[in-house]
């Protein structure tokens, strides 16, 4: 049988008002009976009622987290999502909220119009899968409705974002290969994930010019995210009359399919050709060789974005918005090592 505030305040003899003070912390109730009553909720098994606290707050006390892509998930995005959405829900229930997902692949600004005006949530994460961030981030913007970017730069100066640091990433990459001896590098990157992608390569640009090497152009190959994409870029890179001796790739799963094209050419990793991913996703440690990558802190974003919309929350309209970057680490395994005529 359901207990509510009525029931306790009958089985104390106590007024509602009284009861319904004490269990909601406010101070015109002594300590003695505020011991009572809660005493007495705990031995019939109360728990407050979410609707009525929603209507009293005008507050959901649910967070959503949006991602907003125009192409379906794969498989091997699911983990990097997962581990994102296990820190925001830990977050979000340890601060007595909700979280709720939401999966816009089709008709994508129509769904967030639509969850910003129904007030279903009362704020949210937004994580763009394929193509820029910016537009999404305008709309929230227009609409007045709090939220947070997760893992990309958007442009708009008063969006706020929680990013890991790709560039910085990049380089410690590039600068690794460097350090190994190579000086022949190609960087495999995507071509729907402007921001992402885009300071990536700008972290390996950055490494080249830091050792005073040139750009080769040819070395530098957007693929798309099908899933043979990566795995066609890099038979394209073993093709060029110089071929690289090492590949900085976009991602880990990036990585996988440039694994696959070098061992069907006939070629070893590390060997023949070095290979760097980025992510530390679990797969990384079990290819073959295991995979030198770049760690992203994926739990600790999640996290931290949601307590970010949470103090916003609190803080109101007045907050400064919170633009902040998560260091990652380079983690060194096996698929890399000085090049062969080194």
């Amino acid at each position: 049988m359901t207990i509510d505030i009525r029931g306790i305040a009958k089985h104390l003899g106590l007024s509602v008002s009284t009861v319904s003070k004490a269990l909601n912390g406010y101070g015109s109730v002594s300590e003695t009976t505020r011991a009572r009553i809660l005493q007495v909720a705990h031995e019939l098994n109360y728990y407050p009622s979410r609707a009525a606290r929603t209507l009293r707050s005008n507050r959901t006390e649910k967070i959503g987290l949006v991602l907003y892509t125009n192409t379906p998930l794969s498989s091997r995005s699911s983990e990097y999502y997962f581990e994102i959405i296990r820190g925001a829900a830990t977050a979000s229930e340890g601060s007595g909220y909700n979280l709720v997902l939401y999966l816009t692949v089709g008709n994508q600004r129509d769904r967030l119009i639509n969850i910003c005006r129904s007030h279903e949530v009362d704020c949210l994460i937004l994580m763009v899968g394929t193509g820029g961030v910016d537009d999404p981030v305008d709309l929230l913007l227009e609409e007045g409705f709090p939220f947070i970017v997760l893992n990309k730069h958007p442009h708009a100066a008063n969006a706020p974002y929680l990013v890991s640091d790709h560039e910085q990433g990049a380089f410690d990459a590039v600068e690794h290969l460097i350090e190994l001896g190579h000086r022949r590098i190609a960087y495999l990157g995507r071509d729907d994930d402007p921001e992402t992608s885009g300071d990536r390569q700008a972290g390996y640009c950055r490494a080249l010019r830091n050792r005073d090497l040139d750009l080769d152009p040819a070395l530098v190959v957007l693929s798309s995210s099908q899933p043979l994409g990566a795995y066609q870029a890099m038979r394209g890179l073993l093709e060029l009359p110089g071929r690289p001796t090492a590949v900085f790739a976009y991602s880990d799963a990036w990585a996988i399919g440039a694994l696959r094209a070098i061992s069907e050419a006939g070629l070893a990793v590390p060997d023949d050709i070095s290979v760097v991913g980025f992510d530390d996703l679990r797969a990384s440690s079990l290819t073959n060789p295991p995979l030198t990558t770049v760690r992203q802190q994926l739990t600790e974003l999640g996290k931290q974005a949601t307590e970010a919309l949470l103090k916003q929350i609190a803080d109101g309209e007045g907050a400064a918005p919170l633009r902040r970057t998560i260091p990652v680490d380079l983690v060194v395994r096996k698929s890399t090592a000085g090049p062969a005529s080194a």
